[in-house]
């Protein structure tokens, strides 16, 4: 991912963590998204919310995912694994570092406004 050089580079360039977390969000949608479907999952787009300094990753769910019924009662385990690879993203590192917000939002590829799982998470969890 874009963020393997992380913001140690605001501290050469003289941009703070916010302007670099918004200038690699958007460099990754453009190159990156739509992501190919793959598992039934597409990555839409990565958006720095610079009001709430969250990471913002939108997915569009197919096949037997695109269904609320699918993901019922599962939503805590999701969202357990979901915290313990972040707190293993090496290449997020920076950006926990500067105590950023992360939030994953899961859309239904056949209905867009309908949300199907969202889960946000903040320093308080995976600095843990």
């Amino acid at each position: 991912m874009y963020f393997a050089a992380g913001l140690l580079i605001t501290a050469c360039t003289g941009i703070t963590p916010e302007e670099y977390a918004k200038q690699q969000a958007k460099a990754f949608t453009e190159k990156n998204c739509p992501s190919p479907v793959k598992n039934d999952i597409r990555t839409d787009s990565l958006v720095f919310e610079e009001n709430t300094r969250t990471l913002h990753y939108y997915y569009s769910l197919f096949g037997a995912l695109d269904n609320p019924d699918s993901l019922k009662g599962r939503g805590d385990g999701m969202r357990d694994r979901m915290l313990q690879s972040l707190k293993k993203a090496g290449n997020m590192d920076e950006f926990k570092k500067a105590e950023m917000n992360f939030k994953y939002t899961y859309h239904s590829s056949s209905k867009p406004d309908t949300v199907l799982f969202e889960a946000v998470f903040r320093p308080s969890e995976y600095n843990k």
